[in-house]
């Protein structure tokens, strides 16, 4: 199963690539996305080995020749990234034929790898050095990334040294809503839910506050925007009838999965709860819709408040299904 913060990273980066890419290596751009998955040759005694799958693999250009970015983000420790990272990185030269930079961004405080991987005989002689980059976003000052004004970087800052701040989600909230960049501030929210999971209840409740604002906020735009999103769609009609045709699959598939973590996700929480996510989860046809419930559950307080605000998303006709004595195990 995809962690929340595996999706929420995976989703920034489809919203701001160039952003995240310009972070990593200032003077690199964008050419193209590649496939980060490498299927393999099934191997009895290696089954890990059957489908490798990279977050993110990029075609770049930098000083005029091509080379691949190959991100990774991480929310906990893993004693073996330094080898997958290789792996992938082999991986990809292979198939494409141009150099890979592999990076490891480590979204919360764990256990990270040191750089270069390196590799030596028992006397002492070199097999390989393994040069990789590791971003560690608690120690990065909040500063650093309001200071190089890419608003794909902005719903980064609640990971970062000063991220536990209202101070710094009101930077980020102004900025973003600034910028107009409502998608990528619903992100940034989420992964403040995520990183202030065990914050006092209420810094909690503030932060609810500011993502209950944010959605009354652009429930407003889009009746100011309705007009002009009329004409938009009248213009645009025939292109976006063939786009979604070809998209359709692909956003099916994005929106079943969803529906499985928001079921995960209040499983987590509350296991009582589950009935009722499941009744809800049929019931949802956005991935905007989940992505707002997914920050739901992380700063519900309480099974009986996440109770209430998820029977809001059922239909009137609908029943409640049981869901136990509504109390936090």
């Amino acid at each position: 199963m995809v962690s929340h913060w595996d999706r929420s990273m995976k989703r920034l980066f489809g919203l701001a690539a160039q952003d995240l890419i310009t972070f990593i290596l200032p003077q690199a751009r964008l050419l193209q996305h590649a496939s980060g998955e490498f299927v393999l040759k099934p191997d009895p005694s290696l089954p890990e080995l059957g489908l490798l799958a990279a977050d993110t693999l990029s075609a770049c250009s930098l000083e005029g020749k091509t080379l691949l970015i190959h991100l990774e983000f991480q929310s906990r420790a893993d004693g073996k990234m330094a080898q997958r990272l290789l792996m992938y990185n082999i991986l990809a030269d292979e198939r494409y034929g141009y150099p890979v930079l592999s990076c490891v961004i480590y979204l919360r405080r764990c256990g990270v790898v040191a750089t270069p991987y390196r590799r030596q005989l028992p006397n002492a002689t070199p097999v390989y050095d393994f040069y990789f980059q590791v971003i560690k976003l608690w120690e990065l000052p909040a500063q650093e990334l309001l200071a190089r004004q890419l608003p794909g970087l902005l719903p980064l800052l609640p990971l970062t040294r000063e991220g536990r701040s209202r101070q710094v989600i009101r930077a980020m909230i102004e900025r973003l809503q600034q910028a107009r960049q409502y998608e990528l501030l619903e992100v940034g929210l989420l992964l403040a839910s995520l990183a202030w999971a065990d914050a006092p209840a209420s810094e909690r409740q503030w932060l609810q506050e500011q993502f209950t604002m944010l959605t009354e906020f652009l429930q407003e735009l889009k009746q100011t925007d309705a007009a002009r999103a009329l004409i938009e769609e009248g213009l645009q009609q025939g292109i976006q009838q063939g786009i979604q045709q070809g998209i359709q699959q692909g956003i099916q598939q994005d929106l079943l999965e969803g529906r499985e973590d928001f079921i995960a996700g209040v499983r987590s929480r509350f296991p009582q709860l589950e009935p009722l996510a499941t009744t809800v989860a049929a019931h949802i046809h956005s991935l905007r819709t989940i992505h707002q419930l997914l920050l739901t559950i992380g700063l519900a307080r309480s099974a009986e408040e996440l109770q209430s605000l998820l029977l809001a998303h059922l239909p009137d006709n609908t029943g409640q299904p049981p869901t136990g004595n509504g109390s936090q195990p």
